[in-house]
C-alpha cells in the first residue's frame, strides 16, 4: 500500500532523486529477501523534512516457506550506498528489523 501524508508540495531535484532511490532500493530488498510480504510505503511531508518509511510484514507461517525471489542477484551493497546518498543531502536512513518483517526509513531535510 502507499500512503501520502503531510502538505504535499514540489522537492529539490536531490532530495526527489535520493527518495526515489530509498524507495527503488527498499522495494527491491522486499522482493529480493521477502516476496510473498505486503509491503507499505508512506511518504510523509513533514515541517522541516520529508520522511520515506518501506516496511514489509510477512506472516510467520510464510516466514519458512521456500521462496525463490530475487537472492543472489545484485552486490549486497545497496542500503550502505543509500545511506552514504541521504547522507550526503543531509538525511538519515535507519534500517533494520521489526520482529515481523522489515523496515527502511529515509529522513531527509526539506
Amino acid at each position: 500500500t502507499l500512503a501520502i501524508e503531510g502538505h504535499v508540495r514540489p522537492l529539490g531535484t536531490d532530495v526527489s532523486l535520493t527518495l526515489y532511490r530509498g524507495a527503488q532500493e527498499a522495494l527491491t530488498n522486499v522482493a529480493r529477501y521477502a516476496p510473498r510480504a505486503s509491503t507499505r510505503v508512506v511518504l510523509r511531508y513533514g515541517e522541516h523534512d520529508t520522511t520515506l518509511c518501506v516496511e514489509d510484514r510477512v506472516e510467520p507461517a510464510a516466514e519458512h516457506a521456500h521462496e525463490e525471489g530475487l537472492s543472489g542477484i545484485g552486490g549486497g551493497r545497496g542500503l550502505a550506498g543509500l545511506r552514504e546518498r541521504v547522507e550526503r543531502i543531509g538525511g538519515r536512513v535507519e534500517a533494520g528489523s521489526t520482529g515481523m518483517g522489515w523496515r527502511v526509513e529515509l529522513v531527509v531535510p526539506a
